[in-house]
């Protein structure tokens, strides 16, 4: 009993007095970042990043990690990359008030585009690059699509990141049951339906990540089973300066003559397989500080 009371004080603390706080803070750096040329956004968010991130509990989560995907990196080579990393992922976020002008001025550069501009299909991209360019595939392929997410713990955040992503073109759907309703209408319909496949889902399967056995969403497996539709990988990557390409590639073997569980699996390492290997090309490019392995 004291327990439960304790866990409703948190949340109505979280949502009266955290939350709006933290919303307060972020709100204005938000439109500050959204004023700022591109370039100055991403810099300057990339340097303060690099130099504040070390001095937080993240940076020794970050690491271990590392350490996990390339156990025969050296401290300083591990060191080196986390920086990398924190750099990267403050312009990533200096860059998202950013995204649509970055695309109208070239910054991204597309390809494969036209594989998925008729019929149905299931895109599975990671946080590499820039992932908010995730959301504008369907678009950009002359599609509205429908993608899932995972709502910020800031619920004042989250709705605004829902409004930020309205010109986007798309349908975003919660993830859970509404989005599988969601997801499984687009499909019926021969649209196109998009999610990342490189966190983790304690309600998943178990597919070898790095050479662990980690919960990995299967969502993609099932609906492509279910409804005999391709799936597409699509790699977001950055290159110097504040240069991207966004790929969609060839449509992933989907193995036959295998039981449906054999098969949900498969499908699933084969996923996880494929982002392995963007990583391991480009590391400093991946979002590190998520628990994909759990706590």
């Amino acid at each position: 009993m004291a327990n439960l009371l304790s866990f409703r004080l948190k949340k109505k603390i979280d949502r009266y007095i955290h939350d709006p706080i933290t919303a307060a803070l972020s709100i204005p750096l938000f439109f500050i970042l959204k004023i700022l040329p591109y370039k100055i956004s991403s810099y300057l968010c990339g340097t303060l990043m690099y130099l504040i991130a070390p001095l937080t509990s993240y940076n020794s989560r970050v690491k271990k990690h590392m350490q996990i995907a390339f156990p025969k990196k050296t401290k300083k080579e591990i060191n080196k990359l986390a920086s990398q990393h924190w750099f990267m992922l403050g312009q990533t976020i200096g860059e998202m008030p950013h995204i649509n002008k970055l695309i109208k001025l070239g910054n991204l550069e597309t390809e494969g585009l036209d594989k998925i501009k008729k019929g149905p299909a299931i895109l599975v991209g990671a946080h590499m690059g820039n992932w908010e360019f995730l959301l504008r595939v369907g678009d950009l392929a002359g599609r509205r699509a429908g993608y899932v997410f995972r709502p910020i713990n800031n619920w004042i955040l989250n709705k605004i990141q829902i409004h930020r992503n309205k010109d986007a073109n798309a349908d975003f759907y919660k993830k859970g049951r509404l989005a599988a309703i969601g997801m499984a209408g687009k499909i019926k319909n021969g649209e196109v339906v998009g999610l990342t496949g490189d966190q983790l889902l304690r309600e998943g399967i178990k597919v070898p990540f790095f050479g662990i056995e980690t919960p990995t969403p299967q969502a993609a497996a099932v609906m492509a089973l279910k409804w005999n539709v391709p799936i597409y990988m699509v790699r977001v990557e950055r290159f110097k300066g504040i240069k991207f390409k966004m790929s969609v590639e060839n449509k992933l073997k989907i193995p036959k003559n295998l039981e449906k569980d054999k098969a949900v699996f498969e499908i699933t390492r084969l996923i996880s397989s494929r982002i392995e290997e963007w990583i391991i090309d480009k590391p400093e490019q991946w979002l590190w500080a998520h628990r994909r392995w759990g706590k």
